[in-house]
């Protein structure tokens, strides 16, 4: 296929980054020329990938982290600031970033809060397709998402009628939070939602093909997915600078694997009672531990800690998982996904979105344990593990579901679908 131009335009965190970095660099090297659009921040993942960028977000890195995580981590008004204030907000400062890189797109991928990517790929005469990152996405009636509640999981996934009416209920109480984005639509003399529906759920979803960028461990393809829906694997993408550093190694190299304990590169910043219970769920243990802060800032306001407990702001997930005994961490879909590739049990605290859902399918995988995180206390986490770290079962289980996850190609079959969709022709509006 001769070189085309393939513009991502993604939201969020590392997480809804690192899938694309990692498929970037498939189709660079097959000589296509690729453009990531994203937050300011991840302007120097995307450089080191050695792919394009372009700053598609108006909203400003918050001063306060730990103020921003704790608003957007709320379980109850998260979702709403995270959709409504910041990505529907953003809509038209958005577009008009995106908007000159996509004129000449062969392709555009957008993921679910790309908004305005999501305008451009339905506008363009160019290939559209959509992400989707984690099964709940797809927010199915016949595979209904965990939403944590363990009694209320169960009843919805008792039939498919019961997934139907979650999904009707979740439209019907998001349909304001994407106000933002049906007005800057009437302003460009378009409908004030696509073909598809409410651009935060069915909407969103292109119409030339959708990849589900996801290990099929984590379950096969609802039978309600759209046409022309490819599950292509995971992704994954390692940085060029994915090495332990010496001190850590060196802690590593010292004793027994310790248990892992991370709240990823978002919610890590609201997280300074979840490392403080950490300290001590290790200690009741008897058990050696990594803590990942995410920062200097927590890591210094933890004090001083044990000889046996080693913190640090960040570390490679895939590096340091495999060192591990078991991995503590809060179920975004990238942690998932490393912490399955190690082949390490996993004690899951969700925080919010699709993390509750990723909780149940890895507690369904019999891998590991779920501790909601309002649940999260040293006693609570040292029972889970001591039972998750003496199950010989549950180690072999996680080993296997590891020996099949890395055989998967998710960037390689990603970019075969992308190809394949150019190939066939972008639609006309």
């Amino acid at each position: 296929m001769k070189p085309r131009h393939i513009v991502f335009a993604t939201v969020g965190s590392q997480g809804d980054l690192f899938p694309f970095l990692a498929v970037g660099r498939e189709l660079a090297a097959r000589g296509h020329r690729v453009t990531v659009g994203a937050h300011a921040m991840h302007r120097a993942a995307v450089a080191e990938a050695g792919l394009g960028f372009v700053m598609a977000s108006g909203i400003a890195e918050p001063d306060d982290k730990a103020a921003f995580a704790a608003k957007a981590f709320h379980p109850l008004r998260g979702p709403r600031f995270v959709v409504r204030d910041l990505a529907a907000a953003d809509v038209a400062a958005s577009y008009a970033a995106l908007a000159p890189v996509c004129r000449d797109a062969d392709a555009i991928v957008t993921t679910t809060l790309a908004f305005a990517g999501q305008i451009l790929g339905e506008t363009s005469r160019g290939t559209w397709l959509s992400a989707v990152l984690s099964p709940s996405v797809f927010l199915s009636a016949d595979d209904p998402p965990a939403t944590g509640v363990a009694w209320f999981d169960r009843y919805l996934r008792g039939s498919p009628r019961r997934g139907a009416w979650l999904r009707r209920a979740a439209e019907a109480v998001t349909s304001t939070w994407t106000a933002p984005v049906r007005a800057f639509r009437r302003s460009l003399g378009l409908a004030p939602v696509s073909v598809g529906g409410d651009p935060f759920h069915r909407g969103q979803h292109a119409r030339d093909g959708v990849l589900a960028m996801y290990s099929p461990l984590l379950g096969a393809l609802p039978a309600d997915a759209p046409a022309r829906t490819t599950l292509t694997g995971w992704c994954r993408y390692s940085p060029a600078d994915g090495l332990l550093d010496a001190e850590l190694r060196a802690f590593l190299d010292a004793g027994s694997p310790p248990v892992v304990f991370t709240l990823g590169s978002a919610a890590v910043h609201a997280g300074e009672a979840f490392l403080r219970e950490s300290m001590e769920a290790a200690r009741m243990l008897d058990r050696r531990a990594v803590l990942l802060t995410g920062s200097p800032v927590l890591r210094e306001r933890l004090g001083a800690w044990h000889e046996s407990v080693f913190a640090v702001d960040y570390a490679s997930h895939g590096a340091l998982f495999e060192r591990a005994a078991a991995i503590v961490h809060h179920g975004g879909i990238g942690t998932t996904h490393e912490a399955l590739r190690a082949g390490r049990p996993s004690l899951v605290v969700p925080h919010g979105f699709d993390q509750p859902d990723n909780a149940a399918r890895i507690a369904r995988l019999g891998v590991g344990a779920v501790l909601p995180a309002w649940r999260y206390r040293a006693d609570r986490a040292a029972v889970l593990l001591r039972g998750l770290l003496g199950e010989a079962l549950t180690r072999d289980r996680a080993m296997r579901a590891a020996d099949r996850l890395r055989v998967e190609d998710g960037a390689r079959n990603t970019a075969d679908a992308i190809e394949g969709a150019m190939h066939r022709g972008g639609r006309a509006p």
